[in-house]
């Protein structure tokens, strides 16, 4: 079956005018660590550790994205073990933590736009074609709400007894996206071979780039 060369656009209009109440950051509870090591991004502080379903995640890296000079958003990425490539990242089992710290004020569906089209970037059209409906699953819970503000927390985790839940400020906004396949395409989104931005990959996978690119078109 042949995918329609613009469902990646009419995915992210659907996005746009839904785009919301997705995400609350984990509700997890943070501890640290002796061996790991916290880590401050613009002024927003990333604990060494977080616990998500009764496992510790280590923090993996933290960065900052950009629009033109504008700061959007810092994130840190927590995985099971420390990881250097993509790879590494992709090949873990358990759960894993991509929480994100707004810097100002964006419309949901600016995020929901650049997951759409950068999984849309890192997947053949098969794969692209085979999550569309955890796309649309997830273009629903962000309509319920219109726009992330400066310090609101915006967590995507992974559980492998539930799947992807979006949080936003520790309140999921929806029930669990089941697919196993749609939380490592989001991964893609900033660790793929087409990422966001090349530094601030590099900053997740702590290759210690200062992330300065657009993340946001």
């Amino acid at each position: 079956m042949s995918l329609p060369a613009n469902v990646g656009q009419r995915l992210g209009a659907a996005l746009m005018r839904g785009c919301a109440g997705a995400c609350v950051t984990m509700a997890l509870l943070s501890a640290p660590a002796v061996h790991a090591q916290s880590a401050e991004a613009f002024g927003v502080h990333y604990a060494p550790t977080v616990d998500v379903e009764g496992r510790e995640l280590a923090l993996n890296g933290t960065g900052v994205a950009y629009r033109a000079l504008v700061k959007l958003y810092t994130v840190g990425l927590y995985l099971p073990a420390k990881a250097h490539q993509t790879p590494e990242v992709l090949g873990q089992s358990g759960p894993m933590q991509l929480r994100f710290v707004l810097l100002r004020s964006m419309r949901v569906d600016e995020l929901g736009k650049l997951i759409t089209r950068g999984i849309e970037h890192n997947c053949s059209r098969p794969e692209f074609f085979g999550l569309i409906p955890a796309i649309r699953a997830m273009g629903e819970q962000f309509s319920r709400m219109k726009r992330l503000h400066a310090q609101d927390v915006f967590t995507i985790a992974y559980m492998p007894e539930r799947g992807t839940v979006f949080l936003v400020n520790d309140e999921p906004v929806g029930a669990a996206i089941r697919d196993p396949k749609f939380f490592p395409a989001i991964l893609k989104v900033w660790l793929g071979d087409q990422p966001a931005t090349t530094d601030l990959k590099n900053a997740l996978l702590d290759h210690k780039a200062q992330p300065v690119l657009s993340a946001l078109e």
